[in-house]
């Protein structure tokens, strides 16, 4: 494998190579996508983060009170 090492390094150096560069005829545009996530729109989105805070605020508060960290009353 590591047999050709000195052979491979005796040619030509990176520095030697003649790089082109070529320079784009169009301005880069970037590419326009539907702006959905999943297929939902912003305001489905919205619905669906808001649901996911509500249950998470809901589970946080039952371990909570399951634990005995917070009493009511």
């Amino acid at each position: 494998m590591f047999d050709n090492l000195r052979d491979l390094s005796e040619g030509k150096k990176p520095a030697e190579e003649v790089v082109k560069v070529s320079v784009p005829t169009e301005e880069y545009r970037v590419p326009s996508g539907s702006g959905r996530f999943l297929g939902m729109t912003a305001g489905q989105r919205l619905v669906i983060s808001m649901l996911l805070f509500f249950a998470v605020m809901l589970l946080g508060t039952m371990c909570l009170l399951v634990s005995q960290r917070v009493l009511l009353g």
